[in-house]
């Protein structure tokens, strides 16, 4: 029974490292793509001058939700 109490925390233990690594820990976008940016407040002017600057190209902004 204690053998199993440990192999569940130590699978915990690991899940839950790997969620933090996932959330977290830094990315990178592939090459030729610009850097990953967090929508905020203080940089929603910037994505809306990008956005209204490629007149010429189909755009599309989609917004994702877990809710």
């Amino acid at each position: 029974m204690k053998r199993y109490r440990i192999l569940v925390l130590a699978c915990a233990a690991v899940i839950l490292g790997a969620l933090l690594y996932y959330f977290y820990g830094g990315s990178t976008p592939p090459a030729g793509q610009h850097d990953l940016v967090r929508l905020n407040a203080a940089n929603f002017a910037e994505l809306q001058q990008a956005f209204n600057a490629d007149v010429d190209r189909v755009r599309l902004i989609a917004m994702l939700s877990p809710t």
